[in-house]
């Protein structure tokens, strides 16, 4: 059962105020110059000045990264880090920068089909380890160009904040007219729990920036978040 973990924590003994996986689609959807600016975008974000002061702002974050295809496509790019200093920030956007895309898995090559649900699922898993569980709240963060064609849409998580970023995600999708817009099938599928929101990047060019702004919306404290804009 995903969601256990969360009777299981003790917010009085909590060691950090956040645990975020943030989760990236490499479907085939994804080539690889865009593979790059997203895994790049998302370093730089993280060594933003903005983005830092949040981080260190309150008790420690605890960050991992993993990304995802189909519904049996998952691999661990960065693993969980408690986030205390400077270093330790720099040590994580060096790895998620540097992650190389996965090209096969011990079922064989990756197939490049979209399980949105199964990699909400796997972020679930990733929130219910130890380190996670030492956090007052437990966020996921998928960030993809496409809408879901393996496996599940989504899964309830009962206890988890998961947001989104949609890449290109007010750009009509061609499935019969049934799907307005990607940042709209996000809003109606994935995103839940406290505070939950769909982040538009529009395009991988704007990656960096999208990105950004999100994790200055989920990072900073909510007393510190009323008393500065984030731009």
């Amino acid at each position: 059962m995903l969601c256990l973990w969360s009777l299981f924590a003790d917010p009085a003994a909590a060691q950090c105020r956040l645990a975020l996986a943030l989760g990236f689609d490499v479907s085939a959807s994804v080539d690889q110059r865009e593979y790059g600016l997203m895994m790049r975008g998302t370093a730089t974000a993280l060594r933003d000045p903005q983005v830092q002061a949040a981080v260190f702002a309150g008790l420690p974050v605890t960050l991992m990264a993993y990304v995802w295809a189909g519904a049996r496509e998952q691999a661990i790019a960065a693993y969980w880090r408690v986030i205390e200093t400077p270093v330790d920030l720099a040590e994580f956007a060096d790895r998620v920068e540097g992650f190389a895309r996965p090209r096969g898995d011990p079922l064989g090559p990756w197939g490049g089909r979209t399980g949105v649900g199964a990699a909400m699922a796997a972020g679930a898993q990733l929130l219910a380890q130890p380190p996670a569980l030492a956090c007052d709240a437990q966020t996921l963060d998928l960030a993809g160009d496409g809408v879901s064609n393996d496996g599940p849409d989504t899964v309830a998580l009962p206890g988890v904040t998961v947001n989104a970023l949609a890449i290109g995600g007010d750009l009509p999708l061609d499935h019969d007219g049934a799907v307005d817009g990607l940042s709209l099938w996000y809003r109606d599928r994935v995103i839940q729990g406290p505070g939950s929101f769909v982040m538009v990047a529009d395009g991988f060019e704007d990656f960096a920036e999208a990105m950004r702004r999100k994790l200055l919306h989920e990072l900073m404290p909510p007393l510190l978040g009323a008393l500065q804009r984030l731009d």
